[in-house]
């Protein structure tokens, strides 16, 4: 695939979103669901350089779950008009839930940004070989 163009980047959020490394595409971003691997388990890519750097990813997932409940949230009133205390309720624990399952998704994607903007590689001091576990 060329390393230029819309296509590509949209590819490589694609990958960060299904939680692989956008360098090799094989290797999983996480080992449990809260726990991101320090680096791939294929290629040996570094997914963060320094702590604070998972900002971009907390971001991505509190603009997508605030866009959604607040448009949400107007187009139920808009459409079936349900009582407030029911639309607080509801959108509340819609946004917890969202911002959960969206977690790995958006750290995902993050890290494909910082592999597109040069922020995801190898240490050079590393000797990494496949066949760790």
């Amino acid at each position: 695939m060329e390393n230029s163009g819309l296509s590509y980047v949209i590819h490589k959020l694609w990958v960060g979103f299904r939680l692989r490394c956008p360098n090799c595409e094989q290797g999983r971003m996480f080992r449990s669901f809260f726990n991101m691997n320090p680096t791939c388990p294929e290629c040996g890519v570094r997914f963060e350089r320094s702590s604070g750097e998972s900002l971009g990813g907390v971001m991505i997932n509190l603009i997508v779950a605030e866009l959604v409940t607040i448009g949400g949230f107007f187009l139920s009133e808009t459409l079936f008009h349900p009582p407030l205390l029911f639309q607080i309720v509801f959108w509340i624990s819609f946004n917890i839930l969202l911002v959960l399952a969206f977690y790995r998704p958006s750290r995902g994607m993050w890290v494909s940004v910082a592999y597109l903007t040069g922020g995801v590689y190898r240490d050079p001091e590393t000797d990494f070989t496949q066949s760790d576990p």
